[in-house]
């Protein structure tokens, strides 16, 4: 199977990951991905949190990256990305982290909003989800405002827990307008989004987003889409990709898109 590219992944330098990057790599190598962007977590309010502690897995993931680059040039075509979770919580922190660090691509996402808990760990039968949904559709919208981030990531991460583990129907159409003004703030600020193909492997059964706003991105003039597993093993490289493109040219994609050096390079789909 042809496996173009691999743009939003997770290796041991992630609290969550399973497989070392040199294991990630192999894999990509195995599987024949062309280009491969590892992008383990840099969540900012858990920055300090001891069973997080992010400043010295980023620091390690900084030197090694490089290097397995050199190494399997030949194999695979290696990016150092990051995932950045909640940037908002600490702009000071978040403005250091990027300051101090020559990331080739960044996810921006939000797994948590501003006095809860990551949406995985909540109880939406004892929390309002349409409440919470709104709080993320909000803080989605003001960090596509920020904007120092390359691409927004599972934009519809929430439902992954809410309806994909609950089995709560959210009513998505109370949130078009905030999601049509998020993506509009994007594509202003030169921005795109993922299809991550995640849920493709889980309950929920859909990418992240589906593909009725892949079409709603598309229709209002976004451009820039880049595909990832969000991969937390070895294993998990490279699946839903193929759906995910598929989705792609269903919603009149004709490239998409991974990073190089934080500029956005196309491959014809």
């Amino acid at each position: 199977m042809y496996i173009p590219v691999d743009s939003h992944n997770h290796s041991t330098q992630s609290p969550d990951g399973e497989n070392t990057l040199r294991e990630m790599a192999e894999k990509a190598a195995e599987l024949g991905i062309e280009h491969l962007t590892i992008t383990d977590h840099l969540e900012i309010n858990k920055f300090y949190d001891k069973e997080f502690l992010y400043e010295e897995p980023v620091k390690q993931s900084s030197q090694l990256l490089p290097a397995l680059k050199k190494e399997f040039k030949d194999k695979v075509d290696i990016h150092y990305g990051v995932e950045l979770g909640q940037p908002l919580h600490d702009i000071k922190l978040t403005n250091r982290m990027l300051d101090s660090y020559d990331y080739e691509f960044i996810i921006g996402s939000c797994h948590m909003v501003k006095g809860w808990d990551d949406f995985y760990y909540l109880d939406y039968k004892k929390n309002d989800p349409h409440y919470l949904m709104r709080l993320y559709f909000e803080e989605l919208l003001e960090m596509a405002e920020w904007g120092k981030f390359d691409v927004l990531g599972h934009l519809t991460y929430p439902l992954r827990y809410i309806e994909g583990d609950f089995g709560i129907k959210i009513d998505m159409d109370r949130y078009a307008s905030i999601i049509e003004k998020i993506f509009i703030t994007l594509i202003k600020n030169g921005m795109g989004i993922e299809i991550n193909t995640s849920g493709l492997r889980e309950k929920i059964g859909v990418t992240l987003p589906s593909e009725k706003y892949i079409k709603m991105y598309r229709d209002l003039g976004g451009e820039i889409i880049t595909v990832g597993s969000d991969a937390h093993c070895a294993e998990n490289l490279g699946k839903g990709i193929s759906q995910g493109i598929q989705i792609a040219k269903n919603c009149g994609f004709d490239k998409i898109y991974y990073y190089d050096h934080r500029k956005p390079v196309s491959i014809n789909i």
